[in-house]
């Protein structure tokens, strides 16, 4: 029987992607673990969305036309640029240098994990990294970059890696609110930076929130401002042969206009640590989250039975031990490190916007932590990309077929 193709348009898919995210705030008003573990709101109503799809599969295979969803990416990694002061600057670098250490020591566990795996099964070694950094820490994109070349081992390689990257996208969101929650009441920990709504509201204090036309006029006006720069700085970049994500130079677009504009007109009404663009911010970033747990093949999954199963549940634990019994402690064991802790595996099993999830709940319900929304995408969107692809082709120098 053929399946029908139905595409969803923008405004659809919008409404879609709205609902879901109701759907899963409703479920998490309702549901007291969501609320104590701190799962990321659209991550519930999300994968609520992908369950449903999937079922639906079997009569009709679903598009989604959301060309927004890069727009909501990029303003939310302005506004965390623009709220991010001077000071926080000075005080990321030890962090940043730490968690990009653990970082690597990730990338590397993960693939001597698949590949052990994949010889103890009487497998290719090679295909064991397909299970590993290339499709967990990398996403889906790097696992669709490496399918043509691990295909030349197996037909298989391409299945695996999506499977295995759809599969961390999902744990991450729903391992690193846990962790991070735990450590948090464990250890006593409070935040040492006031509440500025530097990238949410408080729960407890949105229906008290006034927000004015004028300010939140002025908060997109800034933050379309940072997209436009960081585009830009974007294409000068590209020209000497370095490519970098969109969102990543529209965080450093963000972090010279926050602070350069306030320093050089001083008198100008700017809306940096407002309500307006708290408010803007976890829109944006809870939007894009949800279209893109909702657009999640969770069919592929399927393939995940046996083997492929076993080795995923192992790097699952090896990260969650990473983050729990180093990088926790080796970062400070402060507030603030348990929250870059939650947002490690976030982005270790799944990807940056993941990560920033998960702090984003953890932050909404035990305060701010600038240091971390600093932080954890620097790592996750840049540096640690440069070193998994050459990790990768390290492992496919030694290990390939001859």
């Amino acid at each position: 029987m053929s399946i029908e193709t139905i595409t969803l348009d923008g405004n659809t898919t919008l409404l879609v992607a709205v609902g879901g995210f109701f759907f899963g705030r409703w479920l998490t008003n309702r549901i007291a673990p969501l609320r104590t573990y701190s799962i990321p709101e659209p991550v519930t109503g999300g994968l609520v969305l992908a369950v449903g799809l999937a079922v639906l599969r079997a009569f009709a295979d679903i598009d989604f036309d959301f060309v927004a969803g890069d727009t909501l990416l990029l303003a939310f990694f302005s506004t965390v640029g623009l709220n991010a002061r001077l000071t926080d600057l000075t005080r990321g670098g030890r962090p940043l240098a730490i968690l990009l250490a653990i970082a690597v020591v990730a990338v590397l566990i993960q693939n001597v994990v698949g590949v052990l795996v994949a010889y103890g099964l009487d497998r290719e070694p090679v295909l064991g990294m397909m299970a590993g950094s290339i499709s967990l820490i990398g996403g889906h994109g790097t696992a669709a970059a490496w399918t043509s070349t691990f295909e030349q081992i197996s037909p298989a390689a391409g299945t695996i890696g999506i499977t295995a990257a759809t599969f961390g996208l999902v744990a991450g969101g729903l391992v690193g609110g846990p962790v991070g929650h735990f450590l948090i009441v464990k250890h006593k920990l409070q935040p040492t930076d006031k509440q500025d709504y530097a990238l949410n509201l408080p729960r407890e204090q949105e229906a008290k929130v006034s927000i004015g036309v004028p300010n939140f006029l002025a908060s997109l006006l800034v933050i379309a401002v940072s997209i436009a720069v960081g585009e830009q700085l974007n294409a000068l970049i590209a020209h000497t042969g370095l490519s970098l994500p969109q969102f990543v130079t529209a965080l450093f677009s963000g972090i010279l206009i926050g602070n350069l504009g306030p320093a050089m007109r001083p008198k100008l009404n700017w809306p940096m640590h407002t309500p307006a663009m708290a408010l803007i911010a976890e829109l944006a970033l809870a939007l894009f989250l949800v279209r893109a747990m909702m657009s999640l093949e969770l069919w592929t999954l399927r393939d995940a039975a046996g083997p492929l199963a076993i080795v995923l549940l192992i790097q699952v634990c090896a990260m969650v031990l990473l983050a729990y019994v180093v990088a926790f402690r080796v970062l400070g064991r402060t507030y603030d490190a348990a929250v870059m802790t939650g947002g490690l595996l976030g982005m270790s099993l799944g990807a940056t916007p993941t990560a920033v999830a998960n702090m984003s709940a953890l932050t909404d319900k035990h305060g701010p932590s600038p240091q971390a929304f600093l932080v954890v995408p620097l790592v996750g969107a840049f540096f640690i990309d440069l070193v998994n692809a050459v990790v990768i082709s390290s492992g496919w120098t030694f290990l390939a077929p001859q």
